[in-house]
């Protein structure tokens, strides 16, 4: 495979590395007769490989280029920044640190040939692993969260992201989307998503999370995280890997910008961020990624971040919540440790317990990276005995089992007959369009200004936040035979743009503004800019892009609409449910409250709006003779109750109903239902279905009905 002058370079950089260690084992034979047997093809291969190819299992990293031996000049060039002369191409990187993954990214120009080149890139890094003595299939993993964190866009599947599936309330959606997402990503020979998302977004102001979370509570959080790792890991065969630990919902910076910190007790933690994920490890989860966040209200922490920190990494994760499986660590790169040095951040995070490094070079500039440095810390330190050689074999060994879990030592290629069968077919694409059109939640309709009527008369001006999405959704209501015109004015408005864009509005007979987190900065020129197009008494139509908080600080609009994604597919949904193509059928999966007085609510948890009110039949509305406080209507949905006395009626199949803290009573009609209650004296009882019935704490009485049912703490 190899033709190139820095063939030399490379080598002498991996005898350099493999030097640092003495006495590396004899070579036999590969292991291919023993890949059908997990422990055995664990064993073998963990037997044939040195001190230092083992602390290679122990590194993810990434390099520039389309194909695993590209020798264009930009890439050569961007390569040799980063890791020194002689590492060319990720050909050179692989043989070079023997690395336990390979990560991908747009900005590292691995992505921007679609499909089929992501193929041929994928395939080509497993030909260089197998290449290698002994060979060892890579794992190659992508942050595809969908939504807001998307790498690999059209023509693959583009789904909303979390807070959408969570509005939708739709377990079965999260599932399947996911499922979905794996099959694409592995026809791709993509093997790991970066995914997903379990943090519960407790804080409206979280800008690390935000609309990549399910939600703010708990049990539904939990219950969609179960759902998305089955969906990964069942049919969609990659590995998924939950984050952020020990959850970033309560935060408010995102580390990859700077420090990270959580007022948080352990206890709250535990209350709050641990059930989510306790789910994904429930469900099997391969990899828990943590991050990097300081918690100086959990004693003994001081200023550590949690990366660094063996209570979480090792006393929490494996001892509390029983994970086995790998932990690897946010990108270390990261601004939160920029205080840091390569080979403290590579030490530290061993000492806590992590198994790989996600030692990322590139981005935000092309200068060296920090694994080199990081790789020869780690060898020293072994070499010394400061990490022993027991602990890199514990590591090596969990990575060698999620590879083997995830087929790689029977099957890591990918089939270039089979893609176009796969990546983005109308049936996908179907299901994205479903779970956006479900997602769309209306929270405000003055007048009932929405529908639009297609007119071609009305004047529309569209503008705020998107670059992209403005003009698109100009461009698909002019689609439904509406007049528009489009000004882009970005995350923060300048004055000059909002005297344009009021000017604008004066001569049109409604305004659509796209929003995206105008909390994100203050003063908000997004909110300057909507405050003066309601000045000129025209109809304005908010759509949110990003979370539904926004309503919070722009409630002086006549219409507001969370879309909480920007992709075309929501767009497409968003601009379908103004015209009324769609009934808005979204919930609100967080509590809006006021953001100077945060114990009153705005918005309740599952609000959202209709055009047209379902009319269930009559017995619906009652459950145990006691009137309705609430009605789900659709299959698969999520019910959650309030901490008072609630009655909860659930129709059509498969719901999830979490009775609240007060004496509550549920009734489920149809489908195998899950009835779930928690604290109180509750009163449970399903019809036709397989159901599950469980009381949780309290005086319960349960009645599962016709079907195969399970009752407990009944």
């Amino acid at each position: 495979m190899r033709s190139r002058g820095g063939a030399a370079s490379a080598a002498l950089i991996a005898l350099a590395i493999a030097g640092l260690t003495s006495g590396s084992p004899a070579r036999a034979a590969d292991c291919d007769d023993v890949a059908s047997k997990r422990a055995a093809w664990v064993s073998c291969t963990l037997e044939q490989m040195s001190t230092a190819e083992k602390v290679g299992q122990m590194f993810v990293v990434n390099g520039f280029g389309q194909t695993v031996d590209a020798t264009d000049p930009d890439t050569v060039a961007a390569n040799n920044t980063l890791y020194g002369p002689g590492i060319d191409n990720l050909e050179d990187l692989i043989e070079a640190y023997k690395p336990g993954g390979i990560v991908y990214f747009s900005w590292s120009n691995n992505l921007a040939g679609g499909p089929a080149q992501i193929l041929g890139l994928s395939n080509g890094i497993q030909e260089v692993a197998l290449d290698q003595s002994p060979p060892v299939p890579m794992l190659i993993s992508v942050d595809q969260e969908e939504g807001e964190v998307l790498r690999i866009g059209s023509p693959a599947t583009v789904f909303p992201g979390n807070m959408a599936l969570g509005a939708a309330r739709s377990v079965p959606l999260a599932f399947t989307n996911a499922a979905i997402t794996g099959q694409e990503l592995r026809a791709m020979g993509i093997n790991v998503d970066n995914a997903p998302v379990v943090d519960v977004n407790t804080n409206p102001l979280n800008a690390a999370d935000g609309i990549r979370a399910f939600g703010d509570r708990v049990n539904f959080v939990s219950r969609f995280t179960e759902a998305a790792v089955n969906g990964y890991e069942g049919p969609g065969q990659v590995s998924a890997v939950a984050k952020h630990w020990p959850g970033l919902g309560d935060t408010s910076t995102n580390p990859d910008d700077g420090v990270s910190t959580t007022d948080q007790t352990l206890a709250e933690m535990r209350r709050f961020n641990f059930p989510s994920f306790r789910a994904a490890i429930g469900a099997g989860v391969d990899s828990v990624m943590v991050t990097h966040m300081q918690t100086p209200n959990v004693p003994g922490s001081n200023e550590t971040p949690t990366t660094f920190n063996p209570r979480f990494v090792t006393d929490l994760l494996r001892g509390s919540l029983g994970f086995n499986g790998v932990v690897i660590t946010d990108a270390l790169n990261a601004q939160a440790l920029a205080d840091y040095t390569a080979s403290q951040i590579a030490l530290n995070s061993i000492r806590a317990g992590n198994d790989q490094l996600l030692e990322l070079g590139g981005f935000p500039n092309v200068a060296p990276a920090d694994l080199p440095a990081a790789h020869e810390a780690v060898m020293d330190a072994v070499r010394d005995g400061d990490i022993t050689k027991r602990r890199v074999e514990q590591s090596a060994r969990r990575v060698l089992n999620q590879k083997w879990k995830v087929g790689l030592a029977t099957d890591p290629f990918a089939d270039p007959n089979e893609l176009n069968q796969i990546v983005g077919t109308p049936e996908h694409l179907a299901v994205a369009r479903e779970t956006a059109e479900r997602s769309i939640t209306l929270l405000k309709n003055s007048g009932d200004l929405l529908p639009l009527a297609p007119d071609p008369g009305t004047r529309v001006l569209v503008t705020g936040w998107g670059q992209s999405s403005t003009p698109r959704i100009a461009q698909e209501l002019s689609s439904r035979n509406l007049t528009t015109q489009t000004l882009v004015t970005g995350s923060q408005p300048t004055q000059a743009q909002i005297d344009q864009a009021k000017a604008a509005a004066a001569q049109s007979d409604l305004v659509v503004v796209d929003t995206f987190n105008v909390w994100s900065s203050q003063p908000s020129g997004q909110v300057q800019l909507v405050e003066a197009l309601e000045q000129t008494g025209k109809p304005v139509i908010v759509t949110a892009l990003g979370t539904p908080y926004d309503i919070a600080y722009l409630r002086g609009v006549d219409a507001f609409v969370g879309v909480h994604d920007y992709q075309p597919v929501s767009i497409d949904a968003m601009v379908a449910t103004l015209v009324g193509e769609v009934e808005p059928t979204g919930e609100l999966p967080v509590t809006i409250t006021d953001p100077d007085n945060p114990g009153t609510v705005l918005y309740p948890f599952g609000f959202g709006l209709r055009y047209t009110p379902p009319t269930p039949p009559a017995s619906a509305l009652s459950c145990m003779g006691e009137q309705a406080t609430q009605l789900g209507s659709a299959d698969g949905e999520v019910i959650e109750g309030t901490d008072g006395p609630d009655v909860i009626v659930a129709l059509g199949g498969d719901d999830e109903i979490l009775a609240g803290g007060g004496d509550d009573i549920v009734c489920a009609d149809g489908g195998a239902d899950r009835l779930l209650g928690q604290g109180g004296e509750d009163i449970l009882k399903g019809k036709e279905g397989v159901d599950v019935l469980h009381g949780g704490k309290g005086v319960d009485a349960c009645n599962g009905g016709r079907g195969r049912d399970t009752e407990a703490s009944c």
